[in-house]
């Protein structure tokens, strides 16, 4: 005998969920709605103005595709699973090779 497959709305030993709409204001303009987007504009000018205000260090780790790239010109072999911490250190050995360090 089949089972009845029920949907989530109506599973058993569970009692139906009501979906609450939205509601329509009597202007016909969400306001609420108009609020959260003005904010998330303005959060998104701050956070443009903090990434314009930083300036990238010089001391701060080297990026995948830097060491990628500097790899690629060592003639290092890598591949995805290769870490970045791994990469960097192959990318140091070849480096202190050719200077005879």
């Amino acid at each position: 005998m089949q089972e009845k497959i029920l949907t989530p709305k109506y599973a058993k030993n569970r009692k139906p969920v009501k979906v609450r709409k939205p509601s329509k204001p009597i202007d016909g303009i969400n306001h609420r709605l108009l609020r959260e987007q003005a904010e998330a504009e303005v959060q998104a000018e701050a956070q443009a103005v903090e990434a314009v205000d930083t300036a990238p260090e010089d001391d701060a780790s080297p990026t995948r595709e830097e060491l990628e790239a500097k790899a690629k010109e060592l003639g290092i072999r890598f591949d995805g699973r290769t870490g970045d911490k791994k990469l960097g250190q192959l990318i140091q050995d070849r480096l202190s090779e050719n200077t005879g360090e």
